[in-house]
């Protein structure tokens, strides 16, 4: 009788250490140009997220969220840089500095969205200093269980000329068992403006800690610069429900991107 109920209170320990309420993302991406203007640039990410209510992990641990409709709201940073080729002994050097903040709201089968970011552009030489404000509205609905289909608008101001931009933007993604513990995550995104850009992507579970998937992003500049292209590899793993690492590596034409990134939760 004692064995079993030990067994049972470690059971109820297993259980609910897969329910937890924050987490905290970081990421690098470093991108390797082969190109006559830009030489390297690199993205730094850091996410923190709020639950509402306990998120249970039932099915992949990296979709929790998604699968129970937890609604949150979340504070980011983000510092992007590019950097130039050097020419005539001068280096230009491309560096921006945002932080956002935002709400995901679940109310039965409607989704809702809504983001506010500031941070500041800095380009040198000479150094000038442009004030950026960021925007995105998303409403969405599941027609069925786990598949989201969302349309709204993604916006960019900033005091730097000609640059303005609000883009009508659209998301999906969809999560579904396949079979023995294993799912399949399907999932696009899309903005278009001035600037379009697309992302799709598709990730198998082999169980509810790894999962390995490929990738592709397109990014339309709509002027003379040259578009970007990268198809990507990339894997995740749960070392624990509380933990996770993951990495991708990006193949396109005169660029290569590489991307670690981690995840803890609480």
């Amino acid at each position: 009788m004692n064995k079993l109920f030990i067994a049972l209170g470690l059971m109820g320990l297993a259980s609910t250490s897969f329910a937890y309420n924050g987490q905290v993302e970081g990421g690098y991406t470093f991108r390797d140009y082969d190109s006559n203007a830009i030489d390297t640039s690199g993205l730094f990410e850091l996410k923190g997220t709020f639950y509402f209510d306990n998120v249970n992990a039932k099915g992949p641990l990296n979709e929790a969220a998604f699968l129970g409709h937890n609604s949150n709201i979340y504070l980011g940073y983000a510092y992007d840089f590019t950097k130039l080729n050097t020419i005539l002994g001068q280096t230009p050097k491309d560096e921006t500095n945002l932080f956002k903040a935002g709400i995901e709201y679940f109310v039965d089968q409607f989704y809702v969205n809504a983001e506010l970011g500031y941070g500041q552009e800095s380009v040198k030489p000479p150094k000038k200093d442009y004030d950026i404000f960021t925007y995105r509205a998303l409403a969405g609905y599941m027609p069925i269980s786990n598949l989201l289909l969302a349309a709204g608008i993604d916006g960019y101001n900033t005091d730097l000329p000609n640059s303005d931009d609000t883009r009508f933007a659209i998301q999906a993604k969809y999560v579904a068992p396949v079979s023995n513990g294993q799912s399949i995550n399907l999932e696009a995104g899309a903005e278009f403006g001035d600037i379009d850009e697309v992302r799709l992507g598709a990730d198998y579970y082999i169980n509810t800690a790894l999962s390995l998937g490929v990738g592709y992003e397109s990014i339309d500049y709509g002027n003379n610069t040259a578009d970007e292209d990268t198809f990507l590899i990339r894997s995740k793993y749960f070392i624990n429900p509380n933990f996770a690492v993951g990495g991708a590596i990006g193949f396109g034409d005169d660029l290569n991107t590489y991307n670690i990134n981690a995840t803890l939760r609480f």
